[in-house]
Order: structure tokens, then sequence, then C-alpha cells
């Protein structure tokens, strides 16, 4: 179970990037609906 214990900061760092990665595609997405609305 020790284990457990030094697997969590490189859990905590894939979190991080994981929501680094969903603002990222949020921001993209709105940036897609703008342009598509501009088209219309």
């Amino acid at each position: 179970m020790e284990y457990v214990g030094l697997l969590a900061p490189i859990a905590f760092v894939f979190a991080l990037a994981a929501l680094s990665q969903v603002g990222t595609l949020k921001k993209e997405v709105e940036q897609l609906k703008k342009e598509l609305n501009l088209k219309k």
C-alpha cells in the first residue's frame, strides 16, 4: 500500500494537465462557435 502514496503526486500532475487541456478545448470550441455564427 505504500506505493499508492508515491503515485499520488504523479496522478496530481496528470490531473492538472487534464484540466489544462479541458480549458484549452473550451476556448477552441467557443472560437469555433463564433466562427460558425459569423458565417450564418
